[in-house]
């Protein structure tokens, strides 16, 4: 995605990547299994890419049950009134939008401020940071208290160990994500059967 950003196209590379989050949907509807997606902040501003992705989600009304949204903060977002156009546009289709990456950089909180999002992901490096820092368990638990009162549900990324596990939970966070329950996997089915033995077994 950074590629992407860099020789500008992203808004190519973003739309490509719904087509084939669409397309696996569509084979795998019956399954009812739920896909995020991540969409840079540099494709938010861009009206092309605007116009493309709703004539996507557009032909196929229940992909808003399947399909979340994830605005990256992998590029400065240029225009937040823009930008928060560009979620309730989608939120008002049905879907939910995450603001991804959430304490990697410095303008974090003033996304949230102006983005009205479902959910926030914490960024795993901060989320480690609040483990060893004396008073990060006290910041974490003032983030998510904040994100409740907003309305806002809360996600861990990095989460690696049973420790992990605890932390976060402790702090208020609501989903987690990391290796502690499976590393990435390039088919889907398998890195889920391996969840599935994590949780159950």
């Amino acid at each position: 995605m950074t590629f992407a950003e860099e020789t500008g196209l992203i808004a190519e590379f973003d739309i490509a990547m719904m087509r084939k989050c669409i397309d696996w949907l569509r084979k795998n509807r019956a399954d009812k299994v739920s896909v995020a997606v991540n969409i840079s902040g540099m494709s938010v501003g861009n009206d092309q890419y605007t116009k493309h992705l709703h004539a996507l989600i557009d032909a196929d009304t229940w992909l808003k049950t399947f399909l979340l949204f994830e605005i990256t903060e992998s590029a400065r977002v240029a225009d937040l009134v823009q930008a928060n156009n560009f979620v309730q546009g989608l939120r008002k289709k049905g879907f939910h939008v995450c603001l991804d990456d959430f304490g990697a950089r410095a303008a974090s909180f003033q996304y949230l401020s102006v983005l009205e999002v479902d959910v926030v992901k914490l960024d795993g490096s901060a989320v480690k940071n609040a483990q060893s820092a004396p008073k990060g368990r006290a910041f974490l638990r003032a983030l998510t208290t904040l994100c409740k009162t907003m309305d806002v549900e809360t996600i861990a990324e990095m989460v690696e160990s049973r420790e992990g596990l605890e932390f976060v939970r402790d702090c208020g966070v609501e989903y987690v994500q990391g290796f502690l329950f499976g590393k990435p996997d390039a088919d889907p089915w398998s890195f889920i059967k391996k969840i599935d033995r994590k949780l159950f077994a």
